[in-house]
C-alpha cells in the first residue's frame, strides 16, 4: 500500500513538473520558461558580486531546492540577471531579494538544456546556471 502511494505521488509530481515549464516558439528555436518561487531560507544573494551596472545580480539556489535536474551541478544552481539599460524592475526585485522574502520570478532555462523528452516534457540543465527571463531590454515576469 504504501509502495503504491509513493508510485501515485511521483507520477503526479512529474506530471506537475512537465506543465510548469512553458515552451515558447522561437525564430530558430524553442524557449523554456517557467515560474519559480524563490524561497525565503532556500536562496541566496551572490552578495560579493553585488548589484551591478545593467541591473546585473546573481541568486544561488541549492540544487536540491530547484526542480529541474542539473547532474553536472555540483551544490547551486545560479540564477543570473542579464545586462539591460532598464534596471528599475530589477532593482525591486533584488531589494526584495536582499530584504530575504518569497518572490515567484520568471526564468529563461535556454540556453543550457538538454531536452530529454519532448513529450511529456523532460529536460535536464546542461550546466549550473539560468537566466531571469528577458524581452524587450528589460527582465519579463511572465510566461
Amino acid at each position: 500500500m504504501k509502495q503504491s502511494l509513493i508510485t501515485v505521488l511521483l507520477l503526479i509530481s512529474l506530471q506537475s513538473y512537465a506543465t510548469e515549464i512553458k515552451v515558447n516558439a522561437g525564430k530558430y528555436s524553442n524557449y523554456y520558461h517557467m515560474k519559480f518561487e524563490l524561497t525565503s531560507g532556500q536562496y541566496k544573494l551572490n552578495t560579493e558580486y553585488g548589484f551591478n551596472k545593467g541591473g546585473q545580480f546573481e541568486v544561488f539556489v541549492p540544487k536540491e531546492h530547484f526542480p529541474i535536474a542539473a547532474p553536472n551541478c555540483n551544490e547551486n544552481v545560479i540564477i543570473r540577471m542579464p545586462y539591460s539599460e532598464s534596471e528599475a524592475k530589477k532593482r525591486a526585485l533584488f531589494d526584495s531579494l536582499v530584504a530575504s522574502q518569497t518572490v515567484t520570478v520568471t526564468l529563461e532555462l535556454n540556453p543550457y538544456i538538454n531536452v530529454l523528452n519532448t513529450s511529456p516534457l523532460e529536460i535536464e540543465l546542461q550546466h549550473c546556471n539560468v537566466f531571469f527571463r528577458h524581452r524587450s531590454g528589460d527582465y519579463f515576469d511572465q510566461l
